[in-house]
């Protein structure tokens, strides 16, 4: 890809506020996509054609064609990838288009609300021969990849075994308002589908993929608190979705793997823990929450000598919030650094969340791939 012939973007969801929906976009995306010469923003299509004008306004994109609609961006000829990063109930209606229309997709994650939809999905962008990537973006992590690198060129020996646990930042006795549509699990968007999915992703991303997993599913709080910026409590709503979740199973590259999250964080200091043992040493990746895919962990490396301490692995800075997002982007440009994640990969995981919830309703050991 030449710096003189970037890629044409356009973006689904651009927009201020917090990480949710179409302002993640704002605040990972476009930094990265407008000091990148390998990319060229040339259209936004927001829930209004106002609105689209609004937020090119206000990233100064003074010169992009504006939608309020997914045909329209989808059928612009100065597009090449559209980008679709919006509240999950939303993807599969916006995507949609985009495919038909023989565009490259890139879309956060995850892909669809359900497992039938990523699945269509995944069909027709494969009828349409495009090019695809979603946004499982803890797999350009540093610690992720180099855990991956010392992994692959012998170091940890052989795997015995793996444990992974964490905690997520939404959700606790309470919740901010704007959440209230991922409290019902059928819209697709809650901590197995996202936070688990990012965090799961990146573990088999290192470890390879579990044979099978039997899994432990609880809604501790089928009530929940809703509040507002300032914290006051609105109301309380039903909740369906899942607050502690345990999966495990054996690893198909050797050893046991097992993944623990709940929406509360402990006092003990552990918001985000992954051990890994091998037959020669042991790695150990710390961070402040279970988001690994926006948070970066440190890695340790402990040897199996005698005394051995564990010891920082020097890791390139991944502090920005747009770090792992731009990897990605530079990945899908054909920059060497790496590989990313496409529809086929996404719907290997979507096929381990059904698998999940299978698993915790029947009692049973589940395989997905």
């Amino acid at each position: 890809m030449s710096n003189s012939n970037p890629i044409h973007i356009g973006i689904i969801g651009l927009s201020n506020g917090i990480y949710m929906g179409g302002s993640w976009a704002g605040a990972a995306h476009h930094p990265y996509l407008t000091t990148s010469p390998y990319y060229k923003i040339t259209a936004l299509q927001n829930s209004s054609i106002e609105s689209a004008k609004a937020a090119a306004s206000t990233f100064g994109l003074n010169d992009v064609a504006c939608y309020g609609d997914p045909e329209s961006i989808a059928k612009d000829p100065d597009v090449d990838l559209v980008a679709v990063s919006v509240k999950v109930p939303e993807h599969y209606k916006l995507i949609e288009p985009a495919l038909c229309a023989g565009k490259d997709v890139f879309s956060e994650w995850p892909l669809a609300a359900n497992l039938a939809d990523a699945e269509a999905l995944t069909k027709l962008a494969a009828e349409m021969k495009v090019k695809t990537m979603v946004g499982l973006q803890g797999r350009q992590s540093p610690a992720v990849r180099k855990a991956k690198e010392m992994i692959a060129a012998g170091e940890l020996g052989d795997i015995l075994g793996s444990s992974m646990s964490g905690t997520w930042m939404v959700q606790g006795d309470m919740i901010p308002d704007f959440f209230e549509y991922g409290l019902d699990i059928n819209a697709g968007v809650n901590m197995l589908t996202v936070l688990v999915g990012h965090a799961i992703d990146s573990f088999c991303y290192v470890l390879g993929e579990f044979e099978a997993v039997q899994a432990a599913l609880i809604n501790n709080r089928p009530q929940m608190r809703l509040v507002d910026g300032e914290g006051k409590v609105i109301k309380t709503v039903e909740k369906t979705i899942h607050d502690r979740i345990s999966v495990v199973g054996k690893l198909k590259n050797g050893g046991v793997g097992t993944v623990v999250y709940q929406t509360e964080k402990s006092n003990t200091g552990k918001p985000f823990y992954w051990e890994i043992n091998g037959t020669k040493g042991s790695l150990v990746l710390e961070c402040q929450d279970g988001s690994i895919q926006m948070i970066p962990p440190t890695l340790k490396f402990a040897s199996r000598e005698p005394d051995a301490e564990l010891k920082n692995v020097e890791l390139e800075d991944g502090s920005a919030i747009s770090y792992n997002v731009g990897r990605q982007y530079d990945a899908f440009a054909g920059k060497e650094n790496g590989s990313f994640a496409t529809f086929e990969d996404a719907l290997i995981r979507h096929r381990m969340i059904d698998a999940i919830y299978k698993s915790d309703k029947n009692g049973t050991r589940e395989s997905y791939v």
